[in-house]
């Protein structure tokens, strides 16, 4: 029964990748590029944070596909960790600089893929 939370934990974070990519590069990293107003070291700073985002979105996916297809756990952990670090992250950081859910809600993506890592690794 793991691997299909796993494998759901996959599609998930699968789907999040791709509209991190699709939506935030037009969103988010074109117009952060066209900024003006940022010096360049802020400016490629937080474009390569952008695509180290990228990276760990995909990682995610990678550790739960990898742990739904051959049972190891620790890859699910793993994925699990970064989901509710994505979570956390999100979601108090926006409450602790008094944005709105509505303007950033990305953290909240993060809460179902770590619950389906955690109730691959409980059952």
């Amino acid at each position: 029964m793991s691997d299909t939370y796993f494998l759901t934990a996959a599609g998930l974070s699968a789907l999040w990748f791709g509209v991190h990519l699709v939506l935030g590069g037009r969103d988010i990293a074109k117009p952060l590029l066209a900024a003006t107003d940022l010096t360049p070291v802020v400016r490629d700073t937080q474009y390569l944070c952008w695509h180290f985002t990228s990276v760990a979105i995909a990682a995610m996916a990678g550790f739960f596909l990898w742990a739904g297809i051959t049972g190891e756990n620790a890859f699910a952990v793993s994925g699990t960790l970064l989901a509710a670090g994505f979570f956390l992250t999100g979601t108090l950081l926006t409450a602790l600089i008094g944005a709105r859910f509505k303007d950033l809600p990305q953290g909240w993506l993060f809460l179902p893929v770590a619950g389906l890592g955690l109730a691959g690794l409980i059952w």
